[in-house]
């Protein structure tokens, strides 16, 4: 199971000063979440990123600068051969259910991204940003858009 301190990665005591309680709160919200789908998905995963202070998410490349990464709201999974990625296209019910989003994976080569709670689009499957897709031809950008918001 994934457990906080993979979360946190210290982070919390190496900027304790940002670790605020809204942030243990968020971690504590999405944490059983994860696990259900670490659960489901019933393979190790491994944590890339949890937590960001400011500082770490401003030095992260591609990181939106409202990230829910921020707020204790999201996580990245590693995913380096696409099986989770696979794995979550084919049970967008669970993540929609649970109140995940996923950034589209061409943005995202090598993790899947976790963030609870909608972007502004609404979509299940969502672009981070303006900047250009570094995996272009991962995915075809196809899905059920009935998961949308």
């Amino acid at each position: 199971m994934i457990s906080k301190d993979e979360l946190l990665k210290g982070r919390d005591v190496q900027y304790a000063s940002d670790y605020t309680q809204e942030i243990s709160d968020n971690l504590d919200k999405i944490l059983p979440l994860l696990n259900q789908v670490r659960s489901a998905w019933a393979k190790p995963m491994t944590v890339n990123s949890g937590w960001r202070p400011p500082s770490i998410n401003g030095s992260t490349p591609g990181a939106a600068a409202h990230s829910k990464h921020m707020l204790g709201l999201a996580c990245d999974i590693a995913d380096p051969d696409g099986s989770l990625w696979a794995w979550v296209l084919q049970n967008l019910q669970l993540m929609k259910d649970l109140g995940f989003y996923m950034e589209d994976k061409r943005w995202c080569p090598g993790w899947v991204h976790l963030g609870w709670g909608p972007p502004a689009s609404g979509k299940r499957i969502f672009v981070p940003s303006a900047n250009r897709a570094q995996a272009p031809d991962s995915w075809d950008g196809e899905y059920d858009h009935s998961f949308d918001d």
